[in-house]
């Protein structure tokens, strides 16, 4: 009885490393012999080759090279001094006192002028500065339009601006003139 179980161990342990090997070598050889074929069109066999075809092309890839530098330049200054406890605005005329004081905002760049998007993080960061909480938003030249009077946005432009709460209300702010609007009540 011994005889047999050993017999059976051995012929499963043999059937088994024969599987090994044969898989291990066909992995290898299949990795070694496989190329994909690549198909050149050329004029000729674009002309000879009827029906529809798959236009391809190689290209070659560059392995990605990470490089740590500091960065020297930046569009907007850095905030330095944040209050440990930022709030939202008691009421609009808190709100509106405060972004006449701090509006129109000037940039001090010759070679690159500001977009609507550094004025609106210039602002961001000017109430934060002062313990108040500030969004930056993007906005659609349609509905910009339809609620600021002071200036307008081209049609196929996206314009960036600030967004406060009040109280129960939503308000945008137009960082580059100053022009507040109101937009929602929140429930």
């Amino acid at each position: 009885m011994r005889n047999i179980i050993y017999t059976r161990a051995a012929v499963t342990l043999l059937v088994i490393g024969l599987l090994i090997v044969f898989f291990g070598v066909d992995t290898h050889l299949a990795q070694t012999i496989y190329k994909p074929n690549t198909i050149i069109d050329t004029p000729a066999n674009i002309k000879a080759s009827p029906g529809p075809r798959v236009e391809s092309r190689t290209i070659e890839v560059q392995p990605i090279e990470y490089v740590n530098k500091p960065v020297s330049e930046s569009y907007v200054e850095p905030l330095t001094n944040v209050p440990a406890e930022l709030r939202n605005f008691n009421n609009l005329g808190e709100f509106k006192q405060w972004i006449n004081k701090v509006t129109p905002i000037n940039f001090q760049r010759a070679n690159d002028p500001a977009d609507c998007a550094d004025y609106a993080i210039k602002l961001q960061q000017l109430a934060l500065a002062d313990g108040y909480l500030m969004s930056f938003q993007i906005i659609e030249p349609d509905k910009y339009n339809s609620l600021f009077a002071s200036s307008r946005v081209p049609p196929d432009i996206l314009h960036a601006i600030d967004l406060v709460l009040i109280g129960n209300g939503a308000y945008y702010a137009e960082p580059q003139t100053g022009e507040v609007v109101f937009v929602a009540y929140l429930n």
